[in-house]
Order: structure tokens, then C-alpha cells, then sequence
């Protein structure tokens, strides 16, 4: 049930991406909402679940565009290796790790893609693209995880502390 909503939230974010957000720019460039989407379900949900969410969103990304099917499941690969940071605990925050990798994610995604499309024989202008598009990109996707990490965090299950025993004072 749980990759059914995932796919869903997917396809809902791959739909705005390609209907809405061309019309929402903040410092020249559009927020990713699939990226976001992506990061923060990796964040709150965990590594297990990214490994089958991040094929789900990039087939579903290149579908809806023209690029080379199967670029974005290899830009949105480096996610489940950023989400090993929510194990790592570096603040007592969730949220401020989750807009780290919304952040990294969104530079991996962009080299990648720039790495896929020179690749395939297009011609990429490194230079431009990383400064017009890739650093604005890193702190637009972030202000935008926002909205998407708030209401996920919430709808998450927590699980259960378990204790020592009847009637233990000693919570894990």
C-alpha cells in the first residue's frame, strides 16, 4: 500500500512539475518538485523504501519528458545514498538533514543528467547550466521542501517504543 502511495505522490509530483511549475520561478528556475518529493520520502521513510521509490519517480519523470529513459532513474540514484545521513544523526533536527540532501540531491541530479546527456551526444553547456540553473536550483529546492517534508513527516507512522519490561521507566 505504501509504494501505491508513493507511486501516486509520484505521479501527482511529475504532473505538476510538467503542467505548473513552469510558471512558478524563484530566482529564475522552477522548483523540482519530484526531486523533493523523492528526497523527503527517503528522509522520513528510509533507505528501504528509496531503493523502490527512486526507479518508481525517475521512470515515471522520463515518461513525462524528452529525455533518454532511464536518465533520471540514474539522477535520482545518489538520494538513497544521501538518505544514509538520516542514520547518521549529525543534529537532533530531521528536518535540517532533509533539506541537506533536498540540496545535494538536486546538485547529483543536475551533474548526472548534464553526465547522461553529453553522453548520448547533446550538447551541454556545463558552465552555464551549473550556474544559471544548478546553484539557483540547490537553494530553491530546499525552501520548497518545506511544503512537501511538513505534511509527509505528519501522515508517517511513528513506531512504538518498546521497553524493558512490565512496568519499565526505560524507553528505547
Amino acid at each position: 500500500m505504501r509504494y501505491l502511495i508513493a507511486a501516486a505522490g509520484c505521479f501527482f509530483a511529475v504532473s505538476l512539475t510538467a503542467s505548473l511549475t513552469p510558471y512558478v520561478k524563484v530566482l529564475g528556475v522552477t522548483p523540482d518538485l519530484l526531486l523533493i518529493f523523492v528526497a523527503c520520502w527517503a528522509m522520513v521513510r528510509g533507505r528501504a523504501e528509496a531503493m523502490v521509490v527512486v526507479p518508481i519517480a525517475g521512470l515515471l519523470r522520463d515518461l513525462m519528458t524528452s529525455d533518454p529513459v532511464g536518465t533520471s532513474v540514474l539522477a535520482l540514484a545518489p538520494v538513497v545514498f544521501l538518505s544514509s545521513l538520516r542514520d547518521l544523526r549529525p543534529v537532533e533536527s530531521e528536518f535540517l538533514p532533509a533539506v541537506a540532501v533536498v540540496a545535494a540531491a538536486t546538485f547529483a541530479y543536475a551533474i548526472v543528467s548534464m553526465v547522461v546527456l553529453t553522453a548520448v551526444g547533446d550538447d551541454v553547456p556545463w558552465w552555464t547550466a551549473t550556474l544559471r540553473v544548478t546553484l539557483p536550483a540547490m537553494v530553491v529546492n530546499p525552501l520548497f521542501a518545506v511544503i512537501v517534508y511538513a505534511p509527509m513527516r505528519w501522515l508517517t507512522p511513528r513506531p512504538r517504543a518498546e521497553s524493558f519490561g512490565v512496568g519499565s521507566a526505560v524507553q528505547l
